[in-house]
């Protein structure tokens, strides 16, 4: 018997959706990851992005007076490096162009270093609205704010496309964490255990992976605000393994994702 895990019921519910529009829709495709390995994750790290290049994984981590852009060992979880960004909420990251680039969330700026030195390049990139979640296709910034829809930014930061992305024909409202990576996007959603597979040809989520079993294994959300979700992708491409966690979860699974 198929077990009815929250993502599944909350792709089963979109399917079931009434409205013409949303049948013709075709259903998302629910696959789970293979947990391979885990790696310690520091607790305190309230999770907004994550990269992996070579062996080390950069994370952005939130919260004002708490926030701070870490260089970590891929194989342990140690933290090699922790740069304190005091006065902003951090959010996601990317490295393109030769540089590091850093959201946050209310201040209307992206924080930009070096790479790989991470010291701070001037000026800051300028945008409207609230940043969530940032990644690269290789040519273009690909950003998140918390709505159903993705921008496309160029070297300037300026908007250059706009994907709207719908999940069973429904709007995916709160995409967060993004990672592209296998000419799709992927994308955490605010406060679901899942993540969306979206192609950016038409921002149609073609598959939800269902993570469920690592909320699991970290434990049960804390109360009161249940804030320790799933939050957090990184893909090392050699090997075609994931990096995946949280906020304040103690836990970072090594994942493989069906092709």
């Amino acid at each position: 018997m198929c077990r009815l895990t929250p993502a599944l019921i909350f792709v089963l519910a979109l399917a079931a959706a009434p409205r013409a529009q949303w049948r013709a829709a075709p259903a998302a495709t629910v696959v789970k990851p293979e947990i391979v390995r885990t790696v310690k994750h520091d607790p305190a790290a309230f999770t907004q992005g994550l990269i992996l290049a070579d062996t080390v994984l950069y994370e952005s981590t939130g919260l004002i007076g708490r926030s701070s852009l870490r260089m970590v060992n891929a194989g342990t979880g140690a933290i090699l490096k922790n740069i304190a960004v005091p006065d902003v909420f951090a959010e996601g990251i990317t490295i393109f162009g030769g540089e590091l680039v850093q959201l946050t969330w209310k201040d209307r700026y992206a924080i930009r270093y070096n790479y790989p030195s991470l010291t701070r390049k001037p000026p800051v990139f300028r945008y409207d609205g609230e940043g969530w979640g940032l990644t690269n296709d290789g040519a273009s910034f690909i950003m998140s704010n918390g709505t159903d829809t993705v921008y496309f930014r160029n070297e300037k930061f300026e908007v250059t496309r706009k994907v709207p992305v719908t999940l069973n024909g429904r709007p995916l409202l709160y995409l967060n964490e993004l990672q592209y990576a296998r000419g799709m996007l992927y994308a955490n959603v605010w406060l679901q255990d899942f993540i969306a597979e979206i192609p950016l040809a038409d921002g149609r989520v073609s598959r939800v992976i269902d993570c469920t079993e690592l909320r699991q294994i970290e434990g049960p959300r804390m109360p009161p605000m249940g804030d320790d979700v799933l939050n957090g992708i990184a893909w090392c491409e050699g090997k075609d393994e994931w990096y995946l966690t949280g906020k304040n979860w103690k836990n970072m699974f090594v994942v493989r994702i069906p092709k």
